[in-house]
C-alpha cells in the first residue's frame, strides 16, 4: 500500500498523503492500488487537469479583488492528498485541495482509468 507520493503538480513538486476510502476493518483493495498505480504512471493527467481547474475556478468566482488575474493557481487552490475512491470495477482517484473560494467543501479533480478529469466540490468523490 502507498502512504504518500511526491508529484509534479502544476510546476512544483509536492509530496502528498495517499487516503483510501475503505470501512473500518477493510483492507485497501487490489483494485485500488492499481489504480493509483496507474494514475502514478500517467502524471501528465495532472498537468492536464490545470486548465480545468482554472477554468472551473474563474466560472465559480465572479469577481476576485485580491487576485483578479489568477497567474498562480496556488494562490487559491492547495493540494493536500490524493484519495482513492473504493469502487468495484475500477476505483476514481482525486487530488483533494483547499479552495480559497469554497473552503467548506474544498475541491476536487476527479480522475478516471481513460483520463477523464472531473473538476467541482468534494462531494462529486466522498
Amino acid at each position: 500500500m502507498i502512504s504518500s507520493q511526491t508529484l509534479p503538480i502544476w510546476g512544483r513538486s509536492l509530496t502528498l498523503p495517499v487516503l483510501y476510502d475503505c470501512y473500518a476493518g477493510e483492507s485497501v483493495t487490489p483494485e485500488q492500488i492499481n489504480a493509483i498505480k496507474h494514475l502514478f504512471s500517467h502524471v501528465d493527467w495532472i498537468e492536464k487537469a490545470k486548465k480545468q481547474v482554472e477554468l472551473y475556478c474563474r466560472e465559480s468566482v465572479d469577481e476576485d479583488d485580491e487576485n483578479q488575474k489568477k497567474d498562480n493557481i496556488f494562490s487559491y487552490v492547495k493540494p493536500e492528498s490524493i484519495f482513492v475512491k473504493r469502487d468495484k470495477d475500477y476505483p476514481r482517484i482525486a487530488l483533494m485541495c483547499k479552495y480559497r473560494y469554497d473552503p467548506e467543501h474544498g475541491l476536487a479533480v476527479v480522475f478516471t482509468k481513460n483520463g477523464e478529469i472531473t473538476v467541482g466540490s468534494q462531494d462529486i468523490i466522498l
